[in-house]
């Protein structure tokens, strides 16, 4: 008892330091927070013991490992974040050794896309001229430096260098001509049901993620694109809230809206976040009070491998698009998107190339901050659709 409460203390003093370190911009703080890092990860007070303890790290770092030494890259390597799966692994671990199909693994606790698992202190990189992490990433193609600075890696899934060819990936063309009369982006919401904000009116459609889909279809077409916005609540089953077969519900209605709109080349999943209270989180845009967005990707891996009834042929085309949205959006709106977060399942985002699931808000915006986000995110999709972006 006595020895974990002492562990405790100690780790408190040392992020205690840590923080200081940081306030204080002292020349020696890398060595410090390395040392700091070490310990922490090899104590198993706050790393050891889970699969994302490294992530936590990251977070209280700035959003970076502070591990030079070899005996520390060797620790590193033990995290999620740097996990290279050997070929040929079997299964798809213990978690979904049970799961028959989709719908089961939705309704195990994963229904939400992010769910309680979103690692909401992980707010937008803002504040000190995010481009530059994009043109960095663009000088150095590292996929280590992109796994560090884009994204956030659930526990559930598992990422191989292989998957992130950066060039390839910031280059891979995602253009879409324009076709006048033609409905081209299919905007739907899985959770539209369940999904308000901070001052909605209970049972208005208008003030639910629903309603912040009507706004970000307006301004998609004043973009240029035809949009198809399915309003339908694939989470509301016989009149009540029912999320263990949404996703099954909404992969139909997606299947209904392309089968009778053939032009449909962009899929539009729109969430509202969940991040728990008193977490308020918005950036200033055009003078307003706007929502932060985070793209979404489903990897169809677990921890130990592919999941290979959850098959998806357009994964790395769905990499590419969320990639190059997140860069032009942190070249053109500063603070607008959190990194883009990863997690072990498909989310239906194997109907197209072009298919986003996109968590616009939390439960603590406003409806107002919410449809504010509309125009810009409109914005950095219409951009990368028609190829005005940089370094593309």
């Amino acid at each position: 008892m006595k020895k974990g409460f002492s562990k405790i203390m100690l780790s408190i003093g040392a992020i205690a330091l840590l923080f200081y370190l940081e306030c204080m911009d002292s020349g020696y703080k890398n060595t410090v927070l390395e040392q700091i890092g070490i310990s922490l990860y090899e104590s198993g007070l706050l790393a050891s013991k889970m699969e994302q303890g490294p992530v936590f790290l990251r977070l209280a770092m700035g959003n970076q490992f502070f591990f030079s030494t070899a005996r520390s890259e060797k620790l590193a390597k033990k995290s999620l974040i740097y996990r290279e799966n050997q070929s040929g692994t079997q299964g798809t671990g213990e978690q979904l050794a049970e799961a028959e199909n989709e719908a089961q693994l939705y309704s195990s606790g994963d229904a939400s896309a992010v769910a309680g698992e979103n690692l909401a202190q992980v707010q937008a990189m803002g504040g000190s001229g995010t481009a530059a992490y994009v043109n960095k990433l663009r000088e150095t193609k590292d996929v280590n430096y992109l796994w560090n600075h884009f994204y956030i890696i659930d526990s559930t899934t598992s990422v191989k260098k292989n998957l992130f060819p950066v060039e390839e990936m910031l280059k891979r063309n995602m253009t879409l001509k324009q076709k006048p009369g033609k409905k081209q982006i299919l905007i739907y919401h899985t959770h539209g049901a369940s999904e308000a904000f901070a001052d909605s009116q209970k049972g208005k459609e208008s003030d639910s993620i629903v309603g912040v889909g009507t706004e970000l279809a307006k301004e998609l077409e004043k973009n240029g694109y035809g949009v198809y916005h399915d309003k339908t609540k694939y989470d509301q089953i016989n009149g009540t809230i029912d999320r263990s077969k949404a996703y099954n519900e909404s992969l139909e209605g997606i299947g209904r809206a392309m089968a009778g709109n053939p032009d449909i080349q962009v899929t539009i999943d729109l969430h509202r976040d969940s991040v728990g209270k008193n977490k308020q989180t918005y950036t200033m845009i055009d003078g307003r009070r706007t929502a932060i967005v985070m793209f979404f990707n489903g990897m169809s891996r677990s921890k130990s491998g592919p999941i290979d009834y959850l098959h998806n042929p357009n994964l790395e085309a769905n990499l590419s698009f969320s990639l190059q949205l997140k860069c032009h959006a942190m070249e053109t709106y500063e603070g607008f998107t959190k990194p883009i977060y990863l997690k072990g399942y498909r989310y239906n985002l194997h109907m197209a190339e072009r298919a986003l699931l996109v968590e616009l808000g939390n439960e603590n915006n406003t409806v107002e901050e919410a449809k504010n986000a509309a125009a810009p995110l409109a914005k950095v999709i219409a951009d990368v659709l028609k190829g005005e972006v940089n370094g593309f």
